[in-house]
């Protein structure tokens, strides 16, 4: 405990940018342990598919939960708070979940022709528990991380550190980021591939790091990430 009155918003703070630079380590060694895990999946090391997907899974969230949890037991008093959703912040989800799908497949049209949406071709009974353990991972444990670390965590911690006329670029630092980190993270084996990832989480990144930038709440972030991941989801599945 400390009787140190907290740094005000928008002045430079060694704490904050302590906490900054920890956040960037947990998405580093992140994206060194996916690397590592497709690797040993490369070479046969992990044969169960099941197994690989919660290898890589854990590879990416270990990391990030870790550096989460550092800096929330330094200064996370009230995020659980703003984990609420209101009205407001449902429609504004279900507007981002739109726009966003319709730029994602515009873009994919544009590049490659197709929208990129059809169900994943599969050569007899696709693996449901393959299937269902992927889409929990994607439809619901990585929005909520992913938007906790970035929008949550990141995003306010660097507004903090800006002037108020300075702040919305957190917002563009933190999508911009948010985006990189799908480049590496992302299982894009093209050039086109990365592109189109890039850019779509870039806009997904902007458009969610607005919502929480204007509600102070993540909430809506949370709803629209879900939303966004799982219609893709639905509009894979093997059928």
């Amino acid at each position: 405990m400390t009787t140190q009155p907290e740094q005000a918003a928008g002045e430079p703070s060694t704490a904050r940018q302590r906490d900054l630079v920890a956040l960037l380590i947990a998405l580093a060694v992140a994206v060194a342990l996916t690397r590592i895990a497709s690797a040993l999946t490369l070479r046969g090391a992990v044969p169960s598919p099941v197994a690989q997907v919660l290898l890589g899974d854990a590879a990416v969230w270990v990391p990030l939960v870790l550096g989460a949890v550092w800096v929330l037991a330094r200064s996370g008093r009230g995020t659980l708070g703003r984990f609420r959703v209101e009205l407001g912040d449902l429609v504004f989800a279900l507007g981002i979940v739109i726009v966003v799908r319709v730029f994602d497949v515009v873009l994919s049209l544009a590049l490659t022709g197709s929208t990129g949406l059809a169900p994943v071709p599969s050569l007899g009974t696709p693996d449901v528990g393959l299937l269902v353990v992927s889409a929990i991972g994607v439809v619901l444990v990585s929005p909520l991380l992913e938007e906790l670390f970035f929008r949550g965590l990141f995003q306010r911690l660097l507004a903090d550190e800006l002037t108020p006329r300075t702040r919305w670029l957190a917002v563009l630092l933190t999508a911009f980021l948010f985006a990189l980190s799908h480049l590496f993270l992302g299982s894009a084996t093209t050039a086109v591939g990365g592109f189109q990832v890039f850019l779509t989480t870039f806009v997904l990144g902007v458009l969610t790091g607005t919502l929480v930038a204007m509600t102070d709440r993540i909430g809506g972030a949370v709803v629209a990430h879900v939303l966004f991941n799982a219609v893709a989801v639905v509009a894979t599945w093997p059928r």
